[in-house]
């Protein structure tokens, strides 16, 4: 357990959750230090056509500097440019370009929040951090369990499935048993002048639409990628695209198809044929999935086919009711719904519950529908 007192270096990036979250542990008793991760040049971006935004936007870390001189906090900026370009920006941009729709935040929460600074508490003289996070850690004496915010809009549980299970046992999340709505109260009771900030939605890097972007930085490939077929499930031609990574499944918006039969949906992007498959609705439902790159967050793995629920995108209030099978020996995990789930995209997180604990996540290495399952898993106990 983090008991007051203990050195804590709060992430803070300049929003109203991560300066309330310093906050609350400093007025709680603990020696609070901001910690701003300066993530980009700022020189660099300040010219783009497209304005600044996210991580890339100076502004943040200026408001976490005003904040912690309201508090009374040190503030220190770590300059991690190097190694977000490595590991978020470069295997971002990689899998986009290679038909897959990847999930950058989850990335850098485990590879940079929860990887590169706490490699680093040393020098910074903490004994643990914190987050605005709006998630809950219990600290039991088997380990760190990672449970679901209890605001249920603001839910971050998900985002934080790829932290390993150590780090957790150094991190505190404020703010997991707070609404959203007293945090901003809280921050305007107190002065501070991000109380109103909005929160950010999107990719923090990306300034505007992730295909222009992707031409911006690599022109040369998207270039030769070139001009594409939209194709419906029978390979009839409906309509042409500008370069497959500028779509991703389940996408309705920016098809262009005018043929009277829709409405379409992007069924799977095939990237080697540099060709878009659409279909209707009823055509992108699952019945379960393939993950790798796992981490088991809370819990073990089961040894025998085990209920729990998955969510497979972030604004999933719920998840889906489902069964997760013992981890094969290729390491993935199959998981099979009981119901069919809509837009299972490969790239994106699956993450799997008890109850409101986070028991482990996962890459989506592949969507199965009814007929792939039979083939997959023969003999298998059924689910549904």
């Amino acid at each position: 357990m983090i008991k007051p007192g203990s050195r804590v270096g709060v992430l803070m990036s300049g929003g109203v959750d991560s300066s309330v979250a310093a906050l609350l542990l400093r007025d709680a008793g603990y020696d609070v230090v901001g910690v701003t991760l300066q993530l980009w040049d700022y020189e660099a971006v300040a010219s783009r056509p497209h304005g600044e935004r996210g991580c890339c936007d100076i502004t943040h870390q200026n408001d976490a500097r005003h904040v912690c001189s309201l508090l009374g906090v040190p503030h220190v900026v770590m300059d991690l440019r190097e190694a977000f370009d490595r590991e978020v920006v470069s295997p971002y941009e990689k899998a986009y370009l290679g038909g897959v729709t990847p999930n950058p935040c989850v990335t850098c929460n485990s590879k940079l929040k929860w990887g590169a600074v706490l490699a680093k508490a040393r020098v910074l003289e903490v004994d643990a951090i914190a987050t605005g996070h709006y998630a809950r850690i219990d600290h039991t004496s088997d380990g760190p369990i990672l449970r679901r915010g209890l605001d249920p809009r603001k839910d971050q549980a998900y985002a934080l499935w790829q932290v390993p299970r150590e780090a957790l046992a150094k991190t505190i999340l404020p703010l997991g048993e707070w609404h959203k709505d007293k945090i901003r109260e809280i921050a305007a009771e107190h002065g501070l002048r991000n109380a109103d900030k909005p929160d950010s939605q999107e990719v923090c890097f990306i300034p505007d639409r992730y295909d222009e972007y992707l031409r911006e930085r690599y022109p040369a490939e998207t270039s030769s990628i070139g001009e594409g077929e939209i194709v419906d499930l029978n390979g009839n031609v409906v309509g042409m695209h500008r370069g497959f990574f500028g779509f991703t499944i389940g996408q309705r918006r920016g098809l262009n198809i005018s043929d009277g039969q829709g409405p379409y949906y992007v069924a799977d992007v095939d990237a080697g044929n540099n060709r878009v498959v659409v279909a209707g609705p009823e055509s992108l439902v699952h019945a379960g999935l393939m993950a790798t790159a796992v981490n088991w967050v809370s819990y073990d793995p089961p040894t025998e086919p085990e209920q729990c629920t998955v969510k497979v995108r972030y604004n999933d209030p719920l998840g889906a009711p489902a069964t997760i099978y013992p981890v094969g020996h290729d390491g993935r995990v199959k998981i099979r719904f009981h119901k069919d789930v809509r837009a299972v995209t490969p790239g994106q997180s699956a993450v799997w519950y008890r109850g409101d604990a986070v028991w482990g996540g996962g890459i989506i290495s592949r969507a199965m529908r009814e007929k792939d399952w039979a083939v997959e898993t023969p003999g298998e106990v059924e689910a549904k």
